[in-house]
């Protein structure tokens, strides 16, 4: 891990990598990531988003094994698209690294004995704005006359949603001037949402991706960690409107495994 010679030999570092978890193929590409991370500290992978008895026993069971091979201190490194969610309050709540969760009723926070250093989840990081632009490319013809529709999973609450989309904003900019598309624009499923909010965001999909199949093509591309998930839904959604789409996801990729090995660097280089 580059870096690693600056941390504090004295402190014994482990690495807890917390992604929300999907199917048996979602969750086996993600072990392939962070195996291909290469991380020199003891590794387990927590998957859930602590919202159950189960999740929290994963939660429990992956901090437990890394105690037991004598760690002084947890990186958290979250394998989560957006830092404006319910999911990464909960886990922060989880691992005493807040004082309330939005899903504390459910569950308690685990017993961590070694003090928890928390990672940033993939926000708007570079190398996010690289695989996306990949993933418009690999699709393209002729930028100039292409909009790419970049579709997120996205929160349940407005104030999060807003956030999410204000992050993909700036990824979006980012592709537009690189890629030299025609337009790159942003929109969230809110997928586990209520009903109502859930046909809104599905309309505003639909809404976008046909007003610019009027000007030329249209790529859809998933910002999703890994497949397995809800990127299935996308065309079905989409059904009868005019667009292209593979259904890649940021996983697999190489320079996903070197942003798990980036932020656990970081975080140890900024702990106490």
């Amino acid at each position: 891990v580059p870096g690693h010679a600056s941390a504090d030999s004295t402190k014994r570092v482990g690495v807890l990598v917390l992604a929300h978890g999907g199917s048996t193929r979602w969750n086996r590409i993600v072990e392939e990531a962070v195996g291909q991370a290469g991380l020199e500290y003891p590794t387990e992978i927590a998957f859930g988003m602590g919202m159950s008895a189960d999740e929290v026993e994963e939660l429990q069971r992956a901090v437990d094994q890394l105690q037991e091979r004598g760690v002084d201190q947890i990186v958290g490194v979250p394998l989560l698209v957006s830092s404006s969610s319910q999911v990464i309050r909960q886990l922060q709540y989880l691992l005493g690294l807040r004082d309330h969760g939005p899903w504390e009723a459910r569950a308690q926070p685990v017993t961590v004995r070694a003090p928890v250093v928390m990672a940033s989840p993939l926000d708007d990081d570079p190398v996010v704005a690289d695989i996306l632009l990949e993933r418009a490319l690999d699709l393209s013809r002729e930028p100039e006359e292409e909009a790419v529709i970049l579709v997120a999973h996205g929160p349940t609450e407005p104030a999060d949603n807003a956030q999410w989309l204000g992050m993909m904003e700036r990824l979006s900019a980012w592709i537009q001037r690189e890629g030299r598309f025609r337009a790159v624009v942003p929109v969230t499923m809110q997928d586990d949402a209520p009903q109502p909010v859930l046909e809104e965001a599905i309309r505003r999909m639909r809404e976008l991706v046909d007003r610019h199949s009027l000007e030329g093509r249209v790529l859809v591309v998933p910002l999703l960690i890994a497949p397995g998930g809800i990127e299935a839904k996308i065309p079905e959604r989409l059904e009868g409107l005019r667009y292209v789409y593979s259904g890649e996801t940021l996983l697999p990729h190489p320079k996903l495994a070197q942003w798990i090995a980036r932020q656990v660097t970081a975080a140890i280089e900024r702990r106490p």
